[in-house]
């Protein structure tokens, strides 16, 4: 018998020396050709063993495995397997789990084809993370085949929820509670209405941008495949209770695009990527142009008692990285900063460069040469052990801080789906794990990406039986917007003429 390397391990998915949650589902795992028959033993300092023997599929017992997790928490198991097949010898592979602190039992994504359709067959869902199980929030085919997108809690509560419908019985669907509103943000002054959205955490005012994706194929380019940028990008505030729109001269100009807004956990900054429109050369295609389009990301204060702004500050500056920012998010105490950095355009999701990167927002950690500078207040560093040959993209912390979920085409640079990383108190962050599955062979089959991952602490408020029922409430019409606190004059567009918006 010969002990096999990790480098070797034929194990799908790849749940080889990880640290994980506390609370996670069992971590089911396929025996990879050429071996087929297995015995393993998985124990800790403190419970019971477990052992089994079988064939392909590692399927651990539920109530044994979250009762070991348990006794364990906060150390480390051991895993030993016996790997073989007919006419082999026997392989040995030894690997650890680390168990660490919990994590949120539920997440919503949407389920969309890597493709070039705006909208086909739609699922939003809803993940419990604790029994690898799921439900339905939003079927497109209830709803005339509509998009859906932009699904959002209020900093993980999901008795808040936010999320756009479009092309058929469209609107943008606010759930506080037991109170549900259709609202139709598009006005004179910003038709193109919301996207992006982000509650601030009194739970009274949401932030959108505001802009028109422009979508187009690759001709030749086929790494990429497509491509979208915003264009007429700006930042707007939803006052839910006064249904008006509030926003800043600074951050709603036609002189400069504004994109993902993101408010920090306290509601003190707005967080959101800026550009200056770059210049258009009348003969180059969309192609060339989006490659000269590159976001700086910044924040702007914020007083939620006089809903008024304050001062700008830079975190990334384009004109230092070289690169595109995108998708801030901070952990609830606001000391770690993940963004995406890829070369250029709105979009990381079809740029196989875009990597994570993390900043610590206080400035506390020492700098060694895995830091580079963000601007020039602020220092940033790539995330290693979390960024892979393909794209990284969209991420959220849990509630606790301790965990980020993100999207990754690591395997086929095609699926995205959403792995798992432990972030430390000195931004170390864990080999990242792969959505366990009761199926162990459940990615081998699966068609759909995981698009747009959010956490959040229980089961959502809505249904697809219920999502059907409001899609057919009357639909509220925003009322003013103030700019600068100075009321402007604008009439509702019930009826808008825009290209798709993702």
């Amino acid at each position: 018998m010969r002990l096999l390397s990790q480098q070797k391990a034929l194990l799908y998915p790849d749940y080889t020396d990880i640290t994980m949650p506390c609370n996670i589902a069992p971590l089911n795992f396929y025996v990879l050709p050429p071996y087929k028959n297995y015995s393993i033993k998985v124990f800790g300092k403190k419970g019971d063993t477990l052992q089994m023997k079988g064939r392909n599929f590692v399927k651990f017992n539920p109530q044994k495995w979250h009762q070991l997790l348990q006794e364990n928490r906060n150390g480390r198991l051991w895993v030993e397997m016996n790997l073989n097949s007919t006419g082999t010898e026997t392989e040995k592979l030894s690997f650890y789990w680390d168990v660490r602190d919990s994590i949120d039992p539920y997440f919503a994504c949407r389920l969309i084809e890597p493709s070039y359709q705006m909208s086909n067959l739609l699922q939003t869902i809803e993940y419990n993370l604790q029994e690898a199980s799921q439900r339905i929030l939003f079927d497109n085919r209830l709803q005339t085949y509509g998009c859906v997108n932009c699904h959002t809690f209020a900093q993980t509560d999901c008795s808040h929820l936010v999320y756009h419908v479009r092309f058929n019985r469209t609107g943008t669907f606010i759930v506080r509670n037991d109170t549900i509103l259709r609202v139709d943000l598009k006005s004179s002054r910003f038709p193109q209405g919301g996207v992006y959205p982000t509650w601030h955490p009194n739970k009274k005012l949401i932030a959108f941008g505001t802009s028109s994706a422009y979508p187009f194929v690759h001709s030749k380019d086929i790494v990429r495949r497509t491509e979208v940028f915003d264009s007429l990008g700006d930042i707007i505030v939803y006052d839910i209770d006064r249904n008006v729109i509030l926003t800043d001269s600074r951050i709603s100009s036609d002189s400069v695009e504004e994109t993902f807004p993101y408010w920090s956990w306290d509601g003190k900054y707005l967080y959101f990527c800026q550009s200056p429109n770059p210049p258009r050369d009348s003969l180059e295609d969309d192609v060339d142009y989006s490659k000269k389009i590159k976001y700086n990301l910044v924040r702007i204060a914020f007083d939620d008692k006089t809903n008024t702004f304050g001062q700008i500050d830079t975190i990334v500056d384009f004109r230092i990285t070289g690169q595109t920012a995108s998708f801030p998010r901070l952990t609830p105490d606001g000391r770690f900063l993940v963004f995406c950095l890829s070369d250029h355009g709105t979009f990381p999701i079809r740029h196989p460069e875009s990597d994570l990167y993390l900043i610590d927002m206080t400035g506390s950690l020492p700098k060694d040469s895995n830091w580079i500078p963000a601007s020039k207040d602020f220092w940033m560093k790539k995330m290693e052990q979390v960024n892979s040959p393909f794209t990284e993209s969209y991420h959220t912390f849990s509630s606790n801080g301790k965990w980020l979920m993100f999207s990754s085409k690591r395997e086929d640079n095609l699926y995205s789906r959403p792995y798992f990383t432990y972030v430390d108190s000195n931004g170390i962050s864990s080999k990242p794990f792969l959505l366990p599955q009761r199926d162990p062979a459940f990615y081998l089959t699966f068609l759909k990406s995981y698009n747009v991952p959010e956490f959040a602490q229980t089961p959502a408020a809505i249904s697809a039986a219920k999502a059907k029922e409001m899609s057919l409430m009357p639909t509220i019409e925003v009322d003013s917007v103030l700019i600068d606190g100075q009321r402007i004059t604008v009439y509702p567009l019930t009826t808008v003429s825009s290209l798709p918006q993702l």
